[in-house]
């Protein structure tokens, strides 16, 4: 019930970003650079279970779209190399997506009482400790 609930909420509210023409997946890599600082083709390709070429073919959209960046990975003596990062304008939509999404979550949940609201806290909270990725670098072993 509470997989439902969150899927219909984080539906819609895609729905809403696709509108913008930013489709899931770059969608999941601005996310995934947000929490890593940066991210190397390889990595996120590994992290959203898809081919390397395709995350090469978003990652061309993002930067024709000015939302990432990409330059040369100093990190490693490889000149091929690269290091995607997100621009202040994909932080910009980010925010946005996050911030439509807790109004969708108030607006749904706006007649919950004080402690019914604080068990619901506990509960996503105790959730997302035993869903791997849950919270970030927090999963349970």
């Amino acid at each position: 019930m509470y997989g439902y609930g969150y899927t219909k909420i984080f539906t819609e509210v895609t729905d809403s970003v696709t509108s913008l023409h930013i489709s899931r997946t770059q969608m999941n890599i601005i996310q995934h650079i947000y929490m890593n600082g940066s991210a190397t083709p390889s990595e996120l390709a590994e992290a959203l279970n898809v081919q390397k070429s395709a995350v090469t073919h978003t990652v061309k959209k993002l930067e024709n779209k000015k939302l990432v960046t990409v330059k040369e990975n100093t990190l490693i003596n490889d000149k091929r190399s690269k290091l995607i990062y997100m621009t202040e304008d994909a932080k910009t939509l980010l925010e946005e997506f996050l911030d439509n999404i807790l109004k969708r979550i108030q607006s749904d949940l706006g007649g919950l009482s004080k402690e019914e609201a604080d068990k619901l806290y506990t509960a996503t909270l105790t959730i997302l400790k035993y869903i791997p990725g849950g919270n970030h670098n927090e999963t349970c072993s």
